[in-house]
């Protein structure tokens, strides 16, 4: 028990000696802001020292060493933040195919097969057999300047027609009234950049909207992520597929078709000099 009260004491006496030996020290930062600096600057604060501070101001609490310790580092961190161009680009492909096979003619007098007008006799069987494919593509590039370290945003679209209804309650009853209401559809990305030597880190978010149905409906991709990458040159933050298939036997013939879209995202990040 004594042991115990005697190592309290000692803790509490070299802390008590810490925060005597601590300086207090307010720091105007000349091209970042506290909130940017503090996650990097928290970690080299020596044990019992702090770290606050807002918009320009950075405020440590800790030993004179240390102190000079973290002056060296901010010479670094606390530089002209870089220009930088993100270009951002979605590639959305649209692929169908259909194939099957169809018979028409007619077996004899009054047996109709096909389009064969009835009342005529004509006997003979004709196949025909089809294979058609088609692929469309989407291909959206934005670009935005911001600053290295600075969250940006951008986002471009349109503006849909969407037919709606409003249901209205009165003494006479329900009135129930057609409209059209307009929705915006958006493409574009959220992003944060940091440069690490010739690469760079991105927080980014794209988002791809399109219409979908006659109801208001929509599509929508969307990635988050955080990725690193170098300078000048494009890399794929991921994408997306989906597909859908279909048959159909009857007396006349078989049919199948399929439908599938692949979303694609690539980013490439330049210095402004």
């Amino acid at each position: 028990m004594q042991l115990l009260r005697t190592l309290l004491w000692l803790a509490l006496y070299a802390a008590s000696c810490l925060a005597a030996a601590a300086e207090l020290e307010v720091i105007t930062l000349k091209y970042r802001s506290a909130e940017q600096l503090i996650p990097v600057i928290r970690p080299l604060v020596a044990p019992g020292g702090t770290v606050s501070g807002m918009q320009n101001q950075l405020i440590l609490r800790t030993s004179k060493s240390n102190l000079e310790d973290i002056r060296k580092v901010l010479e670094h961190l606390d530089a002209l933040p870089r220009r930088l161009m993100i270009y951002v680009r979605q590639e959305a492909e649209d692929a169908r195919a259909r194939r099957g096979a169809e018979l028409r003619g007619s077996l004899g007098s009054g047996a109709v097969v096909g389009n064969q007008p009835p009342g005529q006799e004509r006997r003979g069987v004709t196949a025909r057999i089809y294979d058609s494919r088609g692929a469309s593509d989407d291909h959206i590039t934005q670009q935005l300047q911001v600053l290295e370290g600075n969250p940006a945003t951008i986002h471009a679209g349109q503006s849909v027609a969407v037919p709606a209804q409003t249901v209205t309650r009165s003494v006479n009853g329900i009135m129930v009234t057609d409209t059209v209401v307009y929705r915006d559809f958006a493409t574009g990305f959220d992003v944060v950049p940091r440069i690490l030597g010739e690469q760079v880190l991105l927080d980014i978010s794209p988002r791809r909207e399109t219409p979908a149905g006659n109801l208001g409906g929509a599509g929508v991709q969307r990635a988050v992520t955080t990725v690193r990458g170098r300078l000048g040159e494009w890399f794929e933050l991921g994408g997306s597929s989906r597909g859908a298939s279909r048959s159909d036997s009857g007396l006349f013939g078989d049919a199948a078709g399929m439908h599938g879209d692949t979303l694609r995202i690539w980013v490439k990040v330049e210095e402004i000099k």
